[in-house]
């Protein structure tokens, strides 16, 4: 009998780390994603929300487990209102995280917040 609880109980922290892995990997595309906005942002005179905002979406789009359908970009301009030097230009993602292993594992979703910063010169 205890080596049936201990088998169960290796079995569910294998999922678990499944899920580490899966949500590490998912907060990892979503800080690329908001850093390669901050570039595209500091590359484009004057900081082009708009585009900033597809590039952040074109760039989620492109991971295996897309998120990009369901992801929030927010981009501002701490110093100003452009992306002129010596400003500074911040792009953050947020994404409700819905386990991968749901079926497997009850737990509710989480936010998943990344930001990118960087002072344009």
């Amino acid at each position: 009998m205890r080596h049936r609880a201990q088998s169960r109980s290796n079995s569910e922290s294998g999922f678990w780390l499944i899920e580490l892995g899966y949500y590490t990997y998912t907060y990892s595309v979503l800080a690329d994603a908001a850093e390669e906005g901050v570039r595209y942002s500091i590359v484009h005179t004057g900081g082009d929300v708009a585009g900033t905002k597809t590039t952040v979406a074109n760039f989620v789009a492109t991971a295996p487990a897309s998120a990009s359908n369901s992801i929030s970009t927010t981009v501002t301009f701490p110093d100003g209102g452009s992306a002129d030097p010596p400003n500074r230009v911040r792009v953050a993602v947020t994404y409700t995280y819905v386990p991968f292993l749901s079926s497997f594992i009850n737990t509710t979703t989480m936010k998943t917040y990344a930001e990118g910063r960087r002072v344009v010169q």
